[in-house]
């Protein structure tokens, strides 16, 4: 990439349209949610993996797209990478896996930085530190959400039950700040 363009690529930036792709993907992860109810599909978890991932891509591509020419691949890649390691483990039957859904967001990780990492080697020789930086990304970031599994533990009534409603969603938007801030420092070293 020329300097102009790295001149262009600001962190702050990236964070903002990251947490912004994450807040849209919990909007899709509900309305997907909705819609497969509706039609009598239980027990699966690829909606989460897709509608993040569809999500985050969108908006990463948004951004991206002001700095450096960028496939809306991009987008595609994040949906699909993050959406087909959890149907492939939502296909293995219940009880055969421990932490399915720990799984499924590591291995979703992994996919989406691999196939981004193909997209990104046309731009920089070290675009493969994107496949570290997109797996630490995700993985933390979605780490931060499963802190309401601890705190959904926490008997609480009357107003404490609004704050502690609170505090949930803070966690689960913190995701979309830790995700952005890792990769965009990534994103940083790679067009540096």
């Amino acid at each position: 990439m020329n300097s102009e363009e790295k001149k262009q690529f600001a962190i702050g930036k990236w964070i903002l349209a990251t947490f912004g792709g994450w807040f849209l993907g919990v909007i899709l992860i509900m309305m997907l949610s909705g819609f497969l109810d509706s039609i009598g599909i239980e027990g699966m978890q690829f909606y989460l993996g897709l509608g993040m991932g569809a999500g985050v891509g969108l908006a990463q591509w948004l951004i991206f797209r002001k700095f450096s020419e960028m496939s809306p691949l991009w987008i595609l890649f994040s949906a699909l990478g993050m959406g087909i390691p959890f149907i492939i483990l939502d296909l293995i039957p219940i009880g055969t896996v421990s932490y399915k859904l720990a799984l499924s967001v590591a291995f979703s990780a992994l996919v989406v930085g691999l196939l981004q990492f193909l997209l990104l080697k046309k731009h920089s020789p070290k675009a493969y530190l994107w496949i570290f930086g997109s797996f630490i990304g995700w993985t933390l970031g979605v780490a931060i959400v499963f802190i309401i599994n601890y705190t959904m533990l926490i008997k609480v009534t009357g107003y404490m039950n609004l704050v502690m409603a609170l505090v949930n969603l803070l966690l689960i938007l913190a995701g979309g700040i830790v995700l952005g801030v890792i990769s965009g420092i990534t994103l940083k070293k790679i067009i540096d």
